[in-house]
């Protein structure tokens, strides 16, 4: 079946802008961050930018803190941006005012006029590579482009679900503080911010489907399935990996694990990776700096009191006492 050949995501890196009232600086800047052509919107004087960014690679999480007025033409369509405010006001023409928590993603439009006002933006910046990936057809059978066909979320309940996992990546990375971030972590949180923006926003790729994904969902796809998350279980691997290994649609993949196995492709490989972290915790030297936190992270677990929950329901104690049993 052979290994994966995912490159691992590089570490994270923590950028910060400031420009207080130089407009020129202020949207040079800013164009490049984003991809777009930023200029001040005529008549316009100053405009003020603060820009922290936590950079994984084929996605950014930014913090924006914005004062003045812009004019924004989207680029080349290589990267999707979601924005939401967290404080002040954003406008953008003709007739648009975000309101706080309320996420938008980018469309392909005009050029828009945008006014800040004292404004706070959490601003999530997508791959679209990162997206294709996240699809629920193959990468052979994709469309060519990945289009957002709205900008707002399909409904309230949508609104949330983006919310509330942007802000757990977010929590999930942030807590490493400075340390490097195992690149599971870095490539799972990715893969979550991508599938939940083609759930949460209209789009040309969520909900399509394959005729053969019920044909195809045979025990010889779970077992090709299976044996490519036993020899890549350290990787840097989702859905669309394993559905390739398998030669099937993730749709169809899905459908075998739930037929023949009564479970998800997902939840397979946290078994996996939970039994590889187990045989790590009973091989360790307590005495040597090993720590439960640091061995759930290398094996894709965020949320250490998560990793105890599951560890201790499938092997009957704390992961604490077989470190240190």
């Amino acid at each position: 079946m052979g290994s994966a050949r995912t490159e691992a995501p590089p570490a994270t890196v923590a950028r910060r802008f400031h420009a207080d009232r130089d407009a020129a600086s202020a949207c040079a800047y800013l164009s490049t961050a984003y991809g777009a052509r930023i200029e001040p919107a005529p008549g316009a004087e100053s405009v003020t930018v603060r820009h922290i960014r936590l950079d994984c690679g084929t996605y950014q999480l930014d913090e924006l803190r914005l004062e003045g007025e812009l004019t924004v033409e989207p680029g080349p369509d290589v990267r999707v941006l979601v924005v939401q405010v967290h404080r002040g006001s954003l406008a953008l023409s003709p007739g648009c005012v975000l309101a706080p928590g309320r996420p938008l993603v980018t469309v392909p439009a005009e050029r828009h006029r945008l006014t800040a006002r004292s404004a706070v933006l959490e601003v999530t910046v997508l791959a679209v590579p990162l997206l294709r990936e996240a699809a629920p057809v193959p990468a052979g059978l994709q469309p060519v482009r990945v289009r957002f066909t709205g900008p707002g979320p399909l409904d309230p309940q949508a609104a949330r679900l983006w919310r509330g996992s942007r802000e757990y990546v977010r929590g999930v990375l942030a807590s490493a503080g400075a340390a490097r971030i195992p690149p599971l972590l870095v490539g799972e949180a990715g893969r979550l911010l991508a599938a939940t923006a083609l759930a949460v926003f209209p789009n040309n790729l969520t909900g399509a489907t394959l005729p053969a994904d019920g044909l195809d969902a045979t025990p010889d796809t779970l077992r090709r399935a299976v044996v490519f998350m036993e020899e890549n279980a350290h990787a840097d691997i989702g859905l669309g990996h394993i559905a390739a290994a398998a030669h099937v649609t993730p749709r169809a993949l899905q459908y075998a694990f739930r037929r023949h196995a009564g479970t998800t492709p997902l939840a397979y490989l946290r078994r996996v990776r939970l039994e590889r972290a187990h045989t790590e915790l009973l091989a360790a030297d307590p005495g040597g700096g090993t720590t439960v936190t640091a061995v759930a992270a290398r094996w894709g677990f965020g949320h250490t009191g998560r990793f105890a929950a599951a560890y201790r329901q499938v092997y009957g104690v704390p992961p604490s006492v077989t470190l240190h049993g």
